[in-house]
């Protein structure tokens, strides 16, 4: 099914369903994701339509980098509105991916939102190269301590929010780490329906202009490295219900 393909979006959402609240909502909320990601894998980096087939749902890269025709690495594909914030998803498997030494790439297409026709435009594509970046994505936090705050984030039942004190540990914990990370933020997702620790870049812009020598390309139109995605779809914006910790 062509919905497969790397439905966590290693960019985007977590590593499996108990990530979500429900598969119709994430369906809705990112079906841009799903057309754009289809788009650059086949029209730029020339996977087939049978190698989709074979990237399994539970895929830690949205393109594997055996069906990269491109460039011999994995490549994870990010969508965003916004200029400067970057959904990483899972903070382990984020710290894990960065420190492993296997080529990885991530595609950040960049769009507009109009709300008066319901469309997403393309505002530019970013590709930069995260092999080997765990020191300038997060500092000197080390593997153990983020494990202790996921550990901690996690024994809260999904079913319901933090208490107070809950609440308190987490954050407290969550914020002398930050201070230790790079360009990553530590996200805590806690609530009545999920316990998890994401990350996400809120200064993109700054990390590309900071490490220039980690963008692989740039483009501000649809057209990208000698393949091409749909400048604008139909698409209304992404509508969240408001939760509380």
């Amino acid at each position: 099914m062509e919905r497969t393909i790397s439905d966590m979006i290693f960019t985007q959402e977590s590593e499996l369903m108990s990530d979500i609240e429900t598969t119709m909502e994430r369906k809705e909320v990112q079906s841009h994701g799903f057309s754009w990601e289809k788009e650059i894998i086949m029209n730029v980096y020339r996977a087939t339509s049978e190698e989709l087939k074979e990237i399994k749902y539970t895929s830690k890269m949205d393109l594997p980098s055996k069906f990269n025709h491109l460039d011999n690495c994995d490549i994870s594909v990010k969508t965003s509105c916004s200029q400067n914030g970057v959904c990483m998803a899972d903070c382990l498997r984020m710290f894990d991916a960065v420190s492993s030494g296997i080529p990885l790439h991530m595609v950040v297409i960049h769009y507009t939102q109009n709300d008066s026709t319901n469309t997403k435009k393309v505002s530019s594509i970013t590709e930069v190269d995260l092999t080997n970046s765990r020191e300038v994505l997060f500092g000197t936090l080390t593997r153990s301590q983020l494990e202790e705050l996921d550990k901690l984030v996690k024994t809260v039942p999904q079913k319901r929010k933090p208490t107070e004190e809950e609440h308190e540990k987490m954050y407290s914990l969550k914020n002398s780490l930050q201070s230790l990370s790079g360009a990553i933020q530590l996200n805590i997702k806690c609530n009545s329906t999920q316990s998890r620790l994401q990350c996400s870049f809120n200064k993109f812009q700054q990390f590309i202009e900071n490490n220039p020598t980690r963008v692989v390309a740039k483009s501000n139109t649809n057209e990208f490295r000698g393949g091409w995605i749909s400048s604008e779809i139909v698409s209304s914006r992404r509508v969240f219900r408001k939760k509380t910790l």
